[in-house]
């Protein structure tokens, strides 16, 4: 390997590191609702892995498309009309590779999908950090926005965000409707609202009403958290095996169709066919449990 060819595959790692740690920042920052997106943007996924994945299914795709010479047996070798040797034959698989394009696409979209769950997860842990906090401001400090004011100097983004500009309403706009009508919209979470009820009648209920409320609120916050902790240790050895399997079923499916003579196996109309049954399982298997995974982690949020 000269040095041109070392210098030009260090550059591409190179930047596809670069790229790769550009669009983990980004995507942090979404999550947290720090950058501002067009609406075109928002629709765009920046989980690397999502790439990683339509670019290796675009290889193995290519690997069973690409033409390869197959030679034909000198004693069945035959004559054309010229008198000249039949050419030499060329083996495709170009109904695997159309169908290893579709299913790669597709599941790479579900994993585009996956980042709104992953949202979801953050802002809920963060509005249980939050009431645990203002739970502990509200004790002593029985004033509303004052305590919210305290207890989200170390609530993070979105919900910190979120908190801090509807702390700024109240004091700009005197309105405590306006306040929490606006944190209502910008953090859309079951637990956010029940907090957001609560504080709507801190300045007209007994504080020991709202303590009480407060602590019944905590106390539905972490079922939610035992339910979700046990659900997905009850999940983990599942999802872990499946992706075992998956990633063994990838590598296999990518060996054949790197090695000329093992793809020559599924060249034939009927192998493709059979080829494409078999996989077709093994997809509507995983879909189905990572399916069942996603519906449990959506009904603990």
């Amino acid at each position: 390997m000269n040095g041109p060819t070392i210098i030009l595959i260090g550059g591409a790692a190179a930047l596809a590191f670069f790229i790769w740690d550009w669009m983990r920042y980004r995507l942090r920052r979404r999550r947290r609702h720090e950058s501002n997106e067009s609406a075109l943007m928002k629709r765009v996924s920046l989980n690397p892995k999502v790439y990683m994945m339509i670019g290796l299914t675009v290889l193995i795709a290519f690997l069973y498309a690409r033409p390869i010479p197959r030679p034909v047996d000198e004693e069945l070798q035959v004559l054309t009309t010229e008198g000249l040797p039949m050419a030499t034959p060329v083996g495709r698989c170009l109904g695997v590779a159309v169908y290893i394009l579709v299913v790669g696409i597709w599941w790479s979209i579900r994993m585009a999908r996956k980042e709104r769950i992953s949202e979801r997860l953050m802002v809920g842990e963060q509005v249980a950090e939050l009431v645990n906090s203002f739970k502990s401001v509200f004790r002593i400090r029985p004033t509303v926005f004052s305590a919210l004011e305290e207890a989200n100097r170390k609530v993070p983004p979105p919900v910190g965000t979120a908190v801090a500009h509807a702390v700024t309403t109240f004091y700009v706009t005197a309105l405590p409707s306006r306040a929490f009508s606006e944190l209502r919209a910008r953090i859309k979470d079951p637990y956010m609202d029940q907090l957001v009820y609560i504080l709507e009648r801190g300045e007209d209920a007994k504080h020991e009403d709202i303590m009480s409320a407060l602590n019944d609120l905590q106390l539905r916050l972490r079922r939610a958290r035992e339910m979700r902790d046990h659900s997905e240790v009850n999940m983990t050895v599942i999802s872990g095996q499946t992706k075992v399997i998956q990633v063994i079923a990838v590598a296999l499916v990518g060996v054949v169709g790197a090695v000329s003579m093992l793809r020559l196996a599924y060249e034939s109309p009927i192998t493709q066919v059979v080829f494409m049954v078999i996989a077709s399982v093994a997809v509507l298997t995983s879909w189905y449990i990572d399916r069942k995974s996603q519906s449990l982690k959506e009904r603990v949020l």
